[in-house]
C-alpha cells in the first residue's frame, strides 16, 4: 500500500510511561537530536512499539482494547483538545503492522485543526511544546495511561490547503499580527503600528526602518519590543 502520511516511529516504555529509544538490550531516554518535530497542517502516522521495561519484554494489550491519543500545549483537561485521535483512527487497514498482543499499535494524527491553528496563532514563537498522552481503554476496565511524551509543533510558511502563505497580512485586519519566516532560519515578521517588525533571537521584536544615507538605501532597526 502506498504511503499517504508522514511516518513517526516511536518506542514506548509502559513501565515508566515514557518515550524511549532502544540502545543495545536496554531502553534509553531520547537525546536532543531524537525529539519529535511536527508541523501544522500535516497528517501523521504514529507507529509505536510498546515495551515493558526492556526491549525483550513487550507490553501485551488485552484483546478488544481501545485507544485514545491527544496532545495540548496547556495542562488543563477542560479545554478542547487541539490534537486528538480517537479509537476509530487507530489501525486503519494497511497503515502498519498493528498487533496489540505484541505491543504494536499505530494511529493517525491530524494537525490541520482550527483549535491548533488558534493556539499557534496566539503566540509570537515559531513553535510550541506540546505534551501528548496515550491512553488505553481495556474492555470492562477504566482508562490506563500508557505514555506521556513531549513533541514540538511548528508553524509553517505555506498553508497546504490553500497553497498560500500562512499569515499573509489582510489589509482589512490591520490590528492583527502575522508571522512569516522570511528572514532566515527561525526568524519571523509581523505588522504593528504600520511597520514591519522582525523577531530576533533574543525574543524581541524590532521595527524595520528603511533610510537613505548619502543617497543609498540602508536598513536600520527600531527599539526592542515584546
Amino acid at each position: 500500500m502506498a504511503d499517504k502520511y508522514s511516518p513517526v516511529e516511536i518506542i514506548i516504555d509502559a513501565s515508566t510511561r515514557s518515550r524511549r529509544v532502544v540502545v543495545g538490550s536496554s531502553l534509553a531516554i531520547p537525546d536532543a537530536n531524537q525529539q519529535i518535530d511536527l508541523y501544522y497542517g500535516s497528517q501523521y502516522l504514529f507507529m509505536a512499539q510498546v515495551y515493558k521495561g526492556l526491549p525483550s519484554i513487550v507490553y501485551e494489550f488485552e484483546a478488544g482494547t481501545e485507544f485514545v491519543w491527544g496532545a495540548d500545549s496547556v495542562i488543563k483537561p477542560t479545554t478542547t483538545n487541539p490534537i486528538i485521535t480517537l479509537n476509530a483512527n487507530f489501525h486503519i487497514a494497511g497503515d502498519w503492522s498493528f498487533d496489540p498482543a505484541k505491543g504494536k499499535i499505530c494511529w493517525r494524527a491530524n494537525l490541520y485543526t482550527t483549535e491548533l491553528n488558534t493556539i499557534l496563532d496566539s503566540t509570537t514563537e515559531p513553535s510550541l511544546k506540546f505534551t501528548s498522552y496515550l491512553w488505553s481503554l481495556p474492555p470492562g476496565n477504566q482508562p490506563a495511561i500508557i505514555a506521556v511524551f513531549d513533541l514540538t509543533v511548528w508553524k509553517v510558511a505555506v498553508n497546504p490547503i490553500t497553497a498560500t502563505a500562512v499569515g499573509v497580512p489582510d489589509i482589512n485586519t490591520a490590528a492583527a499580527a502575522y508571522y512569516v519566516p522570511i528572514w532566515g532560519d527561525g526568524a519571523y515578521e509581523r505588522r504593528k503600528d504600520g511597520r514591519t517588525q522582525v523577531l530576533f533571537a533574543d525574543g524581541k521584536w524590532r521595527a524595520l526602518i528603511p533610510m537613505l544615507v548619502d543617497g543609498s538605501p540602508v536598513i536600520t532597526w527600531g527599539n526592542p519590543e515584546d
